[in-house]
């Protein structure tokens, strides 16, 4: 196989550019000194090529925006990128994403999912799916608990039914030392948010490879680097995620993190299909609304993320996509 070190470098700058201007690319050479140098994205995408048809991932996503007026508004970032990941997962592999989500934001997030390409389904069906020699795209899609000792037993559960055999958390907010949740103000919005640290927690216990992906401190996985987001994002001292990750993986917005993900498999892989598209992200992005996902910035029903114009992430897509053609020309 050919060495592609020039390659992953360069898609893990083109997805840590801070467009945003929110501090992340000062995360991305302390997240880099965690794993011991080299690339976040080609480190996250090693830990799922060893995957075979019907094994699992956990995929932990959903950002409860403002769950003080309801707990079924959620942002696109995460859940649009974790559908894309979720794709090239089912497509490269015939491996079962298990898609973990409040269950307040489940069937918004499950119709993004839907659009990606993939068959929602049951576990049991899954299972049936990728024992078959025709091809079928599936995702299953859990939920587990906001009181703190039924959280626990739900990660404990999840883990037993599905033994994944790794965990990706998107854009998913973790908790705080003070046991909070926190926006990128620095706000208490834990109202209404299930646990699913826990998960993450329990993968860790059993040794079981965990990446982390986030844009502004708060998420799953930035605890790898607390000094980093205490020093370089705003509030960075009071809203970073005490949990650590194996790899995390800065981006200037948490889809992208995604994308850098599913661009390393189509190089591993030597499967450009597996990459997203700037088309598919045109669409996912223009049909966010209609599921009821909101830009996660703005508050409303747009077809924007994180305050960006489509064309925003589309430009990143293509970079991305420029990437893996090159790499596998």
């Amino acid at each position: 196989m050919q060495n592609h070190s020039s390659a992953f470098n360069l898609i893990d700058r083109i997805v840590c550019l801070d467009v945003g201007g929110r501090g992340i690319a000062g995360l991305f050479e302390p997240a880099r000194a965690s794993i011991g140098g080299g690339s976040l994205t080609e480190a996250a995408a090693r830990h799922l090529m060893s995957l075979q048809a019907g094994d699992h991932v956990f995929i932990i996503t959903g950002s409860l925006t403002r769950a003080s007026v309801s707990p079924e508004i959620a942002e696109n970032d995460g859940p649009i990128g974790s559908a894309v990941l979720a794709r090239a997962i089912s497509r490269g592999f015939h491996a079962i994403p298990v898609i973990i989500t409040d269950a307040s934001i489940r069937d918004r997030v499950a119709k993004v999912v839907e659009f990606s390409g993939l068959n929602v389904v049951s576990g049991e069906q899954a299972r049936i799916a990728t024992s078959l020699p025709r091809f079928t795209g599936v995702a299953v899609m859990e939920s587990a608990a906001i009181e703190d000792s039924a959280a626990r037993r739900c990660a404990k559960d999840l883990m037993e039914a599905y033994a994944p055999k790794a965990v990706v958390a998107c854009e998913r907010a973790g908790m705080t030392a003070d046991g909070t949740y926190r926006n990128a103000l620095g706000q208490d919005y834990s109202d209404g948010r299930e646990k699913l640290d826990y998960i993450v927690e329990e993968a860790v216990d059993r040794k079981i490879p965990t990446v982390g992906i986030g844009d502004g401190g708060n998420e799953i996985g930035m605890g790898a680097v607390k000094d980093a987001v205490a020093k370089h994002i705003k509030h960075g001292d009071v809203l970073c995620a005490e949990l650590a990750t194996d790899v995390l993986l800065p981006a200037g917005v948490s889809n992208w993190g995604c994308y850098a993900i599913a661009a390393a498999l189509a190089i591993l892989k030597e499967d450009a299909s597996l990459a997203h598209t700037s088309e598919a992200e045109r669409r996912l992005i223009e049909f966010s609304p209609s599921a009821g996902l909101v830009d996660g910035m703005t508050g409303l029903l747009d077809a924007t993320v994180d305050g960006m114009q489509p064309d925003v992430h589309i430009s990143v897509v293509k970079l991305l996509e420029q990437t893996v053609r090159r790499a596998l020309r």
